[in-house]
């Protein structure tokens, strides 16, 4: 439990001064020391100053109740733990003390005994939430680490003369889908892949498939071997979570792909006459059997053609009306890629938030040349 060297300042707010001048003893005598305020101006201004750990409040003060002034030091610092005082036994104040996030009730007179076991649950809790918090504190910031080398490692590397466009959006810093882009002498690999839920472990898992993909890559040009890899890792060492995948590999001398999928949505070719789906027989989803065979198939490709990948964060619809839009941009002719790219990141940001299930939302658009 997270130790202080000092003992907490309370705030005595009440506007009876024999009653605070004699709890401000109490107090003293139990080793607290302490503040006390008849004013309520006096004592909002001082805690907005201080943000004490415990408060004494009077319910019952002229021109105003203490259970109006409660919401005030909660919103200002909820961890604050707030005692209320009264000198009348109304079971109706209790309980709307407590309804206001009040700590604790104590009735007049008090002993030093009823005083001294109140402070003491206040702190202990306090102590409980400010420990909650330094933990988050230390979570959100390596959360936010991970999620720039997430970044750093899921960038694109410069292609050209290809125009390639992608993005990973995670629900929460942490992504599980993510991408690998890799360009050898005669062949060209695009990967895109969604690992099961989201957040720090799938997103280790997508680290690792990114490595696996790699490395299976500079050995072979053959998407089933890239896919079977990951699927063998998933299955034997990780057992824990499922994968989608859709890989293609480019040869752009001899135009033609060939692509396979591991339960993933089917890629989009956008073409002169249209759009396809590449939609042939595929592998089931990864992680689930070792010996799931990931066939593969060829499509013939020209320059200009566009390819698409994309996770069901974005759209898991083969008729929704983001595929039709996009193709009248691929249609209409100059810098179709950046446009496509902005149509996509307009629907990701205004459409992606307001869905009931969010999840990670990832494309790549690749233009052939």
């Amino acid at each position: 439990m997270l130790e202080f060297s000092l003992r907490p300042e309370i705030i005595i707010l009440d506007d009876d001064r024999d009653v605070g001048e004699t709890l401000e003893l109490i107090l003293s005598k139990l080793g607290y020391q302490s503040v006390f305020f008849d004013s309520v101006e006096q004592g909002k201004q001082y805690f907005q100053k201080e943000l004490n750990p415990i408060v004494f409040l009077d319910i019952h003060m002229p021109g105003t109740s203490g259970l109006e002034i409660l919401p005030y030091f909660k919103n200002l610092e909820s961890k604050t733990q707030v005692i209320m005082m009264t000198g009348e036994r109304d079971i109706n104040n209790v309980v709307t003390s407590l309804t206001h996030k009040a700590s604790d009730f104590l009735l007049k007179p008090f002993s030093i005994q009823t005083v001294q076991i109140a402070i003491q649950k206040a702190y202990d809790y306090y102590t409980i939430l400010k420990e909650k918090d330094l933990r988050d504190e230390v979570i959100m910031r390596d959360l936010r680490l991970a999620s720039r080398v997430q970044g750093k490692i899921f960038q694109i590397p410069d292609l050209s003369p290809y125009k390639i466009e992608a993005d990973i959006t995670p629900v929460s810093f942490v992504s599980g889908d993510f991408n690998v882009v890799l360009k050898k002498e005669k062949s060209l690999l695009l990967l895109l892949g969604d690992v099961e839920d989201h957040g720090v472990t799938s997103g280790l898992i997508a680290l690792l498939m990114t490595t696996l993909a790699r490395e299976e890559f500079k050995t072979s040009d053959n998407p089933s071997d890239i896919l079977a890899r990951m699927n063998q890792e998933l299955c034997l060492n990780i057992g824990t979570h499922s994968m989608t995948a859709a890989c293609i590999i480019l040869f752009p001398s001899e135009n033609r792909l060939i692509y396979s999928r591991g339960g993933h949505p089917f890629p989009v070719y956008f073409h002169k006459k249209g759009f396809s789906f590449l939609k042939e027989k595929s592998g089931q989803l990864m992680g689930i059997l070792e010996e799931v065979e990931f066939p593969h198939h060829e499509v013939g490709v020209e320059p200009g053609d566009i390819v698409f990948l994309f996770t069901d964060g974005i759209i898991n619809n083969l008729n929704h009306p983001l595929i039709t839009e996009l193709n009248e941009i691929h249609k209409s002719g100059e810098d179709s890629i950046k446009r496509m790219k902005n149509a996509l990141d307009i629907y990701v940001r205004s459409v992606i938030p307001a869905k009931e299930y969010r999840d990670d939302a990832s494309y790549i658009l690749l233009e052939i040349r």
